[in-house]
């Protein structure tokens, strides 16, 4: 069918633009229902309906809202709607309808991505260990000699020039980790004010706690609240030990780990200056 073609066309062009979506399927209907087996849409993670339809209404309202929320924990489902409002069972809708109808709503996430704001030693070894864990990577650094497909063989984009000015223009969403490891304590905190109010999932800053206390008091003075600087994991990576820059690369993956799937973990931050 047409329809089904036009959903099927604008799914690829959402995975083409690494977006997350959910295609809603009836696969099942009995009774009198808006629409029947096989009608099918596309809806973003903010809900907006980019293709197709289930039939209008309750059902695709309700429909909806759970797709977000599928989207969110990334978690396909199979449910099941009663369209008869008089009824006493079943997940129930406000509907006249009378039917039931079972729809199958499957996720598509979008690949996350690693921001390395900095292409130092560091960074280099974080982009090895990231690549080889999935993430699609994208490093950002001002020196010629280190932005280069030699040092980081698996990123798929490579920025040289001003730093954040470039970090400006990297689209960023709730799938994206990002690590500041510049080579100035200054370019950290320009990039940190860049990203700071973005929906990024992580963003960690590499830095000793001196460095750290000396960041958010000026981040403080020109205007940022606690709760902005709070959500910045610095100092970065987990309580593994070691110091070498393999050593540093593996704990701050370690942490971005444990921050995507949820998991109590010994954060260095937990020990820094506190507000």
């Amino acid at each position: 069918m047409l329809e089904d073609r036009k959903v099927l066309l604008k799914l690829k062009e959402s995975l083409e633009k690494n977006k997350s979506v959910a295609t809603i399927t009836i696969i099942k209907a009995e009774g009198a229902t808006p629409r029947g087996p096989g009608s099918m849409m596309l809806v973003d993670e903010e809900g907006n309906i980019l293709e197709g339809t289930i039939g209008g209404g309750a059902l695709e309202e309700k429909a909806r809202k759970d797709a977000i929320d599928c989207i969110k924990r990334k978690e396909s489902l199979l449910i099941d709607y009663n369209l008869d409002r008089d009824s006493k069972t079943g997940n129930i809708l406000p509907m006249a309808c009378g039917g039931k109808v079972s729809l199958f709503i499957k996720i598509y996430s979008s690949q996350e991505k690693l921001i390395l704001v900095g292409a130092g030693h560091v960074a280099e070894k974080v982009a090895r260990i990231a690549h080889i864990l999935g993430y699609s990577i994208t490093v950002l650094d001002n020196r010629k000699e280190r932005v280069n497909g030699q040092l980081f063989p698996q990123t798929e984009d490579l920025i040289l020039g001003n730093i954040v000015e470039n970090l400006k223009k990297v689209d960023i969403n709730n799938n994206t980790f990002i690590i500041i490891v510049t080579h100035g304590h200054k370019y950290d905190q320009d990039a940190l004010e860049v990203v700071l109010e973005s929906k990024a999932k992580y963003i960690g800053m590499i830095g000793s706690r001196n460095k750290v206390k000396t960041t958010f008091n000026n981040l403080l003075e020109k205007g940022y609240s606690k709760e902005d600087l709070s959500k910045i994991y610095t100092p970065i990576g987990l309580d593994l030990g070691g110091e070498t820059p393999e050593e540093i690369a593996l704990s701050i993956m370690a942490e971005i780990q444990a921050v995507k799937y949820g998991k109590e973990v010994p954060h260095l931050y937990k020990s820094r200056w506190k507000f």
